[in-house]
C-alpha cells in the first residue's frame, strides 16, 4: 500500500512538472498586442478598484510598426515598444528615451493585465480591454 501511495505521489510530481514546463513553454503571440487596450481597472491582491475621473479615458494603443500611443490622465505620450517574450514584458521607450517595463499577466483578444516595473505600483494589475 506504501509503495502505491509513493508511486502516485511521483507520478503528481512528474505531471505538475510537466505542467509548467508547457506553460512556461507558451510564446505570447505579438499580434495579439497589436490593438487599443482602455483602462478598466486595478486589481491589488485580487480586490478591483474603478480608475479615477481623470483616468476615465486612458490607454495604450501597441501598433504593428512597433510604436505605442498612450494617454494618461489626459497626456499624451509616444514612442517605440518591444516585446520580449523570454521574460513575458513589454519595454517601452518615450520620445524622451524614457523607458517602462510592463510584465504581461494576462493577454487574450479581449483583456490584457500588465504589472508595471515602477516602486510605487509594482503590486497592481493594470486591467485593460479592447473594447469599451
Amino acid at each position: 500500500m506504501e509503495y502505491k501511495i509513493k508511486m502516485a505521489f511521483a507520478l503528481i510530481g512528474i505531471g505538475l512538472i510537466f505542467f509548467i514546463n508547457t506553460i512556461n513553454a507558451q510564446k505570447i503571440d505579438k499580434t495579439n498586442l497589436f490593438e487599443i487596450w482602455h483602462l478598466n481597472s486595478y486589481k491589488i491582491k485580487s480586490k478591483e478598484y474603478s480608475p479615477s475621473k481623470k483616468e476615465k479615458n486612458d490607454y495604450i494603443h501597441f501598433k504593428e510598426d512597433g510604436t505605442f500611443v498612450s494617454k494618461s490622465e489626459n497626456t499624451i505620450e509616444t514612442g517605440t515598444w518591444i516585446l520580449n517574450n523570454n521574460g513575458g514584458y513589454i519595454l517601452m521607450i518615450d520620445d524622451n528615451n524614457e523607458t517602462i517595463k510592463a510584465y504581461i499577466v494576462s493577454l487574450s483578444f479581449e483583456n490584457l493585465i500588465l504589472r508595471f516595473d515602477v516602486a510605487e505600483i509594482k503590486e497592481v494589475e493594470v486591467v485593460y480591454n479592447s473594447h469599451l
